[in-house]
């Protein structure tokens, strides 16, 4: 049976996990996916194979790519006019479509509109839907998919690249921010909140990575220190000499970084928009504030950075506990799963 997967700004992760998948599958298959929007390298060393690099706004056919229609495709999202142009022709050839879909359920009133709407004009087109984790889940059920007909663990960081290091109150008293310098990370407000508190935790650092207009307007402080973009192969190194992960976005459909940290045994700070909180969050391991709410958050770094001996140790291990549902491995073990039921 001849199957493709499509994706969109194709990460390495992705192409890590893409890579387990067709192994365990045991035949070849296709890859398409339009390209990150921050360059990475080494994308078809980590698949293993070449990819077919399209532009999402162009209508395609599979010849276009010099391949023949596939019996299943796992489509990336409903949104990209490529991908849905190859959907289309797998069903019009009698195949199966599987739908990738990372949105996480916010229950705002775009969303609750755009139930009866997807159950109308887009459910039929899908014969089952793979998403990151819980939130996923509950959005998949209001667009009109059977609990049987949903799959969770789309998304997952590689354990060979992020794994436990020192034990927490063995490494510096250091926070993490890794993500793009834009509004919607809210990483200003991360700043203005470690500045806010500092003189109250001594010895403690901010360390920021990324890229993004908003780089240069984080405010300076001497224990703030912000970095660019670094390559996923370098990040691992940087969350095991962190005690704290934190992502204070104002909306996140999931967000994989989540999951890095929990992989690296980090504490969690997130806010209420981070649809991973659901699969890697509890009191053990994580405080939670309201997005947006910078006094919030900055009460929230307290509590984290005043953990102690036991609280430390239970914190670490939550978060590998909780961070071992997701992974190429069960990324792949659902794709297994899911191509029975479609052929």
């Amino acid at each position: 049976m001849s199957i493709a997967f499509s994706w969109q700004g194709l990460p390495q992760y992705a192409a890590r996990q893409l890579r387990v998948a067709i192994d365990q599958l045991g035949q070849s298959c296709a890859v398409v996916g339009t390209r990150p929007s921050v360059p990475v390298q080494g994308m078809e060393e980590a698949l293993g194979q070449p990819i077919h690099w399209v532009e999402g706004s162009k209508i395609l056919r599979w010849a276009d790519l010099g391949l023949a229609v596939p019996k299943v495709f796992f489509q990336a999202g409903w949104s990209c006019p490529a991908f849905n142009a190859l959907g289309d022709e797998v069903r019009a050839a009698g195949g199966k479509v599987c739908l990738l879909m990372d949105n996480a359920w916010r229950g705002d009133w775009r969303q609750r509109l755009g139930g009866p709407w997807f159950r109308l004009t887009m459910r039929r087109q899908f014969c089952a839907v793979l998403v990151p984790g819980i939130s996923g889940r509950r959005l998949a059920r209001w667009y009109g998919f059977a609990d049987a007909d949903i799959f969770e663990g789309l998304y997952g960081a590689d354990p060979a690249l992020f794994f436990d290091g020192l034990p927490l109150a063995e490494r510096p008293k250091r926070i993490l921010f890794v993500g793009q310098y834009i509004e919607r990370k809210d990483c200003l407000g991360l700043a203005a909140a470690f500045q806010s508190v500092a003189d109250r935790i001594p010895g403690w650092e901010l360390h920021l990575y990324g890229s993004g207009p908003l780089q240069e307007k984080i405010p300076s402080h001497p224990r703030i220190r912000v970095r660019g973009f670094v390559q996923p192969a370098e990040l691992g190194a940087l969350y095991r000499e962190a005690r704290i992960f934190a992502l204070p976005s104002r909306s996140e459909a999931w967000g994989l970084v989540v999951h890095e940290a929990a992989l690296s045994g980090c504490q969690l700070l997130l806010s209420d928009a981070i649809g991973a909180r659901h699969d890697f969050a509890d009191l053990k391991n994580a405080a939670e504030f309201p997005a947006g709410d910078h006094a919030a958050l900055a009460r929230a770094l307290l509590n984290l950075a005043s953990a102690e001996g036991p609280a430390l140790a239970r914190a670490q291990a939550e978060s590998r506990v909780l961070a071992a549902t997701h992974g190429p491995q069960v990324f792949a073990d659902r794709i297994a799963a899911i191509v029975p039921r479609l052929s």
